[in-house]
């Protein structure tokens, strides 16, 4: 009887909107179980208290008195609740220490079953009950089984609610709207695996003329990634910030996380400064090389200049020097990219990974695009490659494309005709 119960309780459960937090998924709980376990399992009626500093407040009444008795509240002190408190599941008769036949005809007149869920708050699901002869050994089980799925819900939904969180801070460090470089198109995009992701990126001024371009990738992904991720993130900026040199703040970084204890994870991060000359500096933690692609054909990696950080305590970051010339384009992108497994691949045969060469053959066919168009094309033929399947990493890429000086020079002039117009206006106007 149990099991059949148990499944009936986590079939309610599951028709329950996933997306309610905890507190209305037990209210949308109490309702479901109160109308469909009257009849054989006697459930005459259901509520639901909130449990505060020093009482419990009703918050869900199905049945009986209905939501006439709304916030009324039960003392922790009332020797019930100290009993269910300890017990954690308590059949409740007027034979039971402490009962206050008086007081509980507030809130029903059947006796009742009571179970404790959750925790900060806690919560009490109530239910009147129907006498009968078997009822005491049935609804044990009955209540049993409820607050054993009940349990397990409403962890599933605090967790749920966390990777919620987590997501909306992850996403409130990536720059909303990127900034724009005179004489330089930048796009990026970033895709989780799961609900929050490892990856995240960044561009930001940090002089005149000068922008700060990162790119990191936590091992791993899900909510451990994701706040390691955040929390280097909030450390370069706050480097960048105070103007120290980008090679110390990763050292700086690294001791960090390398202090943590989490040294079995580890975090690789590319950061360079872009000045409006094309001059590229910058610190590459153990990332995956970042390309740049030159107009000749050529293809150059921005190689490491340090080991990721986490695992060593204290690394040397040397800076790397590039410069990126009219017409060049520069791609930094996460491993997510280069090891997306191609679909319809055999179990018996390793599977095909996108790959660096067919992410510079990509490129390579859209040079002579904007930044917002490679970024299209190379996600478009690697989402293709993957035939439109999940994630099985996340997925973080960054175009910067300089413009050549045809198409800079008319910007520049049409900047100088606004500015012109403007010095007139205002002759004009004195």
């Amino acid at each position: 009887m149990v099991k059949k119960f148990y499944r009936e309780i986590e079939g309610i459960l599951r028709r329950i909107d996933g997306t309610l937090g905890a507190e209305d998924m037990l209210r949308a709980t109490l309702d479901a179980i109160v109308e469909s376990c009257s009849g054989e399992y006697g459930i005459e009626s259901g509520r639901l208290y909130r449990g505060g500093e020093g009482n419990f407040e009703l918050i869900a009444s199905v049945g009986e008195y209905g939501e006439t008795i709304l916030g009324k509240t039960v003392s922790r002190d009332y020797p019930v609740i100290r009993e269910l408190e300890t017990e954690r599941l308590v059949m409740i008769t007027p034979e039971n220490p402490g009962f206050d036949p008086e007081f509980e005809n507030q809130f029903t007149h059947h006796d009742y079953a009571a179970i404790i869920v959750g925790n900060h708050p806690e919560y009490i699901l109530s239910f009147g009950i129907r006498r009968t002869e078997d009822v005491e050994g049935r609804l044990h089980f009955v209540l049993e089984s409820i607050r054993t799925a009940v349990g397990l819900k409403l962890r599933h939904v605090g967790l749920e609610d966390q990777l919620r969180q987590a997501r909306q801070i992850q996403m409130s460090l990536l720059p909303r709207v990127l900034p724009k470089l005179p004489g330089f198109q930048i796009s990026a995009v970033s895709i989780p695996a799961e609900e929050v992701g490892g990856d995240i990126y960044d561009c930001q001024p940090v002089g005149a003329g000068t922008f700060g371009l990162t790119i990191a990738d936590a091992s791993g992904h899900g909510l451990p990634a994701a706040l390691q991720a955040r929390d280097v993130m909030t450390g370069l900026r706050m480097g960048i910030a105070q103007e120290q040199k980008i090679h110390t703040t990763m050292r700086k970084l690294n001791k960090v996380i390398h202090q943590s204890g989490l040294v079995s994870r580890f975090i690789s991060v590319f950061y360079g400064e872009l000045e409006e000359t094309g001059s590229l500096v910058y610190v590459n933690g153990g990332h995956c090389p970042p390309l740049l692609f030159s107009t000749s054909g050529r293809v150059f990696e921005l190689a490491s200049t340090g080991p990721v950080l986490g695992p060593l305590p204290d690394p040397e970051y040397r800076r790397g020097y590039a410069s990126l010339y009219p017409g060049e384009i520069l791609v930094l992108f996460t491993d997510g990219l280069l090891e997306r497994k191609q679909a319809g691949t055999q179990d018996d045969v390793d599977p095909v990974e996108y790959g660096r060469e067919r992410l510079i053959n990509t490129v390579q066919d859209h040079m002579g695009f904007s930044a917002d168009d490679i970024l299209h094309a190379i996600m478009g033929d690697v989402t293709v490659f993957g035939n439109g399947q999940s994630w099985e990493d996340d997925v973080t890429v960054m175009v910067i494309r300089r413009l050549t000086a045809e198409e800079f020079a008319p910007k520049q002039q049409l900047e100088m005709v606004r500015r012109d117009r403007g010095l007139q206006h205002s002759v004009v106007r004195h």
